[in-house]
């Protein structure tokens, strides 16, 4: 099981961890400073696709593990008002801690 995860997280983060996915416009999330934002910066429900995740190989895999990689459209159900967030991922719902969502950069 760790192997196959291991592979999993190579394969989705060969381009390093946070470097940002390309847009349908062909430009990466990153490019545009003012259209890539944390998600702790969305105070709206509504779905985003993740651009990128900060931090290191561990808390990038955790994050993998749980359905939020780059590329990947989530739907923010509650926004995090100094506190933890929910997410829908995949149709199941998780909790992401006000540090964490710092680290996980989206766009609309």
């Amino acid at each position: 099981m760790l192997f196959s995860r291991e592979i999993m997280v190579k394969k989705l983060f060969s381009h390093g961890c946070g470097k940002g996915m390309k847009q349908k416009h062909g430009k990466r999330c990153f490019d545009n400073e003012s259209h890539a934002t944390p998600l702790s910066k969305k105070h709206t429900c509504g779905p985003a696709k993740v651009c990128g995740v900060k931090g290191d190989r561990k808390h990038c895999a955790r994050l993998a593990a749980l359905g939020v990689y780059p590329g990947n459209e989530i739907e923010l159900i509650s926004p995090s008002n100094g506190r933890e967030c929910i997410v829908k991922v995949h149709g199941g719902t998780i909790s992401i801690d006000r540090d964490t969502t710092e680290n996980i950069i989206i766009s609309e």
